[in-house]
């Protein structure tokens, strides 16, 4: 385990450099940054997300966390939200991925990131007794079929879950305005292009505020349970490979 090691940032900015080992033995250095707001600065703007999702995402209305079954942020949302992410750089990715068409690229990302960023986070939620808004759609029923593809009720209403976006989060902006970092994407029609890092952002909301020592010590302990072999604590150097593109 490295050295933990604090400095202060007037931003309110917390990092974790970790090193992350998969089941096959595969190493990936990510970054996982944090910081709680008031959640009446997260930018929300509802119509514009569904509208997003009905035109660009093939589980709108195929999904019991997706819109239109999902939440709005006014409807959920506490006094105080937590945001989190995971950055991995491109140069990162394995050589036959990153050679690979979009869909393997794409699915990369879905498969190890997303899967990733919920698990803490659930692991969060229960810790800090929070409202979990997570990275990608709703998966409580795996490995079984989602019944609302099926066009049948949601069958586990108690522990559905809802993005980010699905909510009417404006996720471009929120990381944007709290982190100054830009999203990036591939582009399927530009199958030359390789953007410099790839995202996935959480959070979780509650009444109460999120205390520096309670919200550090939670995300420590989420991130030894999984699979996270080596981690240090905002060192905030711009010369580290993990942020020189931030």
């Amino acid at each position: 385990m490295a050295m933990v090691t604090s400095q202060n940032n007037s931003k309110n900015i917390n990092l974790f450099q970790v090193e992350y080992h998969t089941t096959t033995g595969r190493q990936y250095p990510l970054e996982i940054g944090y910081s709680s707001i008031p959640s009446g600065l997260v930018p929300v703007d509802a119509k514009a997300t569904i509208r997003a999702c009905r035109n660009g995402c093939s589980l709108y209305g195929r999904n019991g966390g997706c819109p239109p079954f999902s939440k709005k942020f006014s409807k959920i949302r506490r006094s105080h939200s937590l945001i989190l992410y995971a950055k991995m750089l491109t140069e990162f990715y394995p050589p036959k991925v990153l050679n690979g068409r979009y869909y393997t690229r794409w699915v990369f990302v879905e498969t190890f990131m997303t899967a990733l960023t919920n698990r803490i986070g659930k692991k969060l939620a229960s810790a800090l007794d929070g409202y979990f808004l997570s990275s990608g759609h709703c998966c409580a029923c795996r490995p079984k079929r989602c019944a609302v593809k099926d066009g049948k009720p949601c069958r586990k209403p108690d522990v559905r879950t809802y993005s980010l976006e699905a909510t009417g989060i404006l996720v471009t902006e929120l990381m944007k305005d709290v982190f100054d970092i830009e999203l990036q994407w591939w582009r399927p029609k530009e199958p030359d292009y390789i953007p410099k890092y790839m995202l996935k952002v959480i959070g979780l909301t509650r009444e109460k505020a999120f205390t520096a020592d309670e919200t550090k010590g939670a995300i420590v302990s989420a991130l030894k349970g999984d699979r996270i072999v080596a981690y240090e604590y905002n060192v905030f150097n711009k010369s580290s490979s993990l942020l020189s593109s931030t």
